[in-house]
């Protein structure tokens, strides 16, 4: 018994691309959405925590470009997840 098929090679269908493309797609979301999540998630932590006087800042303007950071940072991110469509 001999198999015919071996040396072939096997060109992708149509349909496996698009399956290839719907699974990098969904990658890459998912991994836009979790960065954002938690980079929101800290922005929110900070900010409650510093509104009430609980965390003291040793300087304002350190925080205040801290935040900006976590803000860019944010918008990055969302800008390369949208870029994935």
């Amino acid at each position: 018994m001999t198999m015919q098929n071996r040396g072939t090679v096997q060109q992708p269908t149509d349909s496996a691309r698009e399956d290839a493309a719907d699974t990098k797609w969904g990658i890459r979301e998912g991994i836009g959405i979790s960065l954002v999540s938690i980079f929101g998630l800290l922005f929110l932590v900070i900010g409650l925590l510093l509104a009430p006087g609980l965390a003291e800042a040793a300087s304002t303007v350190a925080i205040t470009v801290g935040l900006l950071a976590v803000a860019i940072a944010i918008v990055v991110v969302g800008r390369w997840s949208w870029q994935g469509r």
